[in-house]
């Protein structure tokens, strides 16, 4: 999975047990042994046995191009006990500006020299 710089990409989680079992659940994205971002149970969307969490640009801003991106999620389940996933590595794509894209249109640079 490669995710890219300043966007807001949708990791989606495959996992070996039903999510109703889901009490609380943290979501978390790191590099060189540095956290960067950690989502939560009210940030995921829940259905059958997927997760998917979607990243905004400020969150995706904070890793660097030339740096894997390790993700792994961490349940407590109803019945109390507490379980994690793997860590799964990903690739971060560079991008032009480091910037967030607001809802605003701006205008189009039309000088022509």
């Amino acid at each position: 999975m490669a995710t890219i710089r300043g966007t807001t990409p949708t990791v989606t989680f495959n996992l070996p047990f039903n999510v109703s079992t889901i009490q609380n659940l943290e979501v978390y994205f790191a590099q060189n042994d540095e956290l960067l971002v950690t989502k939560g149970y009210n940030d995921c969307v829940l259905s059958g046995t997927t997760l998917s969490v979607t990243l905004k640009q400020k969150d995706t801003l904070q890793f660097d191009d030339e740096e894997k991106l390790e993700m792994q999620v961490r349940f407590r389940f109803t019945d109390g006990s507490v379980d994690a996933t793997k860590k799964i590595k990903g690739k971060v794509e560079d991008l032009l500006a480091d910037t967030v894209l607001g809802s605003e249109r701006s205008p189009a640079d039309t000088e022509v020299e």
